[in-house]
């Protein structure tokens, strides 16, 4: 890890000792930090089992961090507000979060750590909240078939209280990698990208749409698997951008980097 002050790089205190996978800014109360998480052990020279926080000077760990598996690793972070207050959200591949049960999914209050519901059955890979409806939502995309006891394939959603599936529970056909909200000008939306060829019942190659109530492909979608999604303003309006492992998007060539402005792809130059 490493911070670039508009001129040049400079190390954060050691940084951490392997993989860094998510990076998102959270205000315990404190002020506003860095929240960290992969698959590290160790933030400077002070144990923090795969997730840390960076106060601008110094590190320190959330709690006991990580365990209960061999290799705990975080690999997603948001920050949602579920009607108490805004908490820190960690997924990954981990069964316990500062020594309490804890499958796949847990909340830091900036004191503690609390379990989600009875967790996620497979490695989140995504969290973003989103709100279609009067509700705030916290989604959770990545690896599994199962929320508890209920069907969520690769994706579901989180109220503060229970998760539920999406669209009667048909999920994707495979793992969502990254998700982002974008308004394409019909307002706000979820968009989803990763190795899946359906999204509900929608043929939808490795991104797709969701408005709240049903999926949408963008297009012809990829060729090859999506792997991260953000939204940028070049100078000609807000845009999503999607890079992954494809060499077409929209049956255009588009080298590992693509812009969907609402209705089309284009590529990036070369990419």
């Amino acid at each position: 890890i490493a911070k670039w002050d508009g001129q040049e790089w400079s190390d954060l205190d050691w940084g951490v000792n392997s993989v860094v996978r998510a990076l998102t800014v959270f205000d315990d109360g404190t002020g506003p930090a860095l929240y960290v998480g992969g698959e590290f052990t160790h933030a400077g020279q002070s144990p923090a089992p795969a997730i840390a926080k960076w106060d601008g000077m110094t590190w320190s760990a959330l709690g006991s961090g990580m365990g209960g598996v061999s290799r705990p690793r975080v690999s997603a972070l948001s920050v949602f507000d579920d009607g108490t207050r805004p908490a820190l959200y960690a997924g990954g591949q981990f069964q316990t979060a500062g020594g309490i049960d804890a499958s796949d999914i847990a909340r830091w209050d900036g004191s503690v750590w609390s379990a989600v519901d009875s967790g996620i059955g497979g490695h989140v890979m995504a969290l973003t909240s989103f709100q279609s409806g009067s509700t705030p939502l916290l989604y959770v995309g990545g690896e599994f078939h199962h929320v508890g006891d209920r069907a969520a394939v690769h994706i579901a959603q989180w109220d503060g209280t229970t998760f539920s599936s999406l669209g009667g529970g048909n999920g994707l056909s495979n793992a969502i990698h990254d998700m982002t909200v974008f308004d394409d000008g019909n307002g706000p939306a979820l968009y989803a990208g990763g190795r899946f060829y359906t999204a509900g019942r929608v043929v939808a190659p490795f991104i797709a749409r969701w408005d709240g109530l049903s999926w949408s492909p963008l297009g012809t979608g990829m060729d090859e698997i999506t792997r991260a999604l953000g939204v940028f303003d070049d100078g000609g309006g807000p845009a999503l951008y999607a890079g992954g492992a494809f060499t077409t998007a929209g049956g255009i060539p588009a080298n590992r980097i693509a812009k969907w402005d609402g209705e089309s792809w284009s590529a990036l130059g070369s990419g």
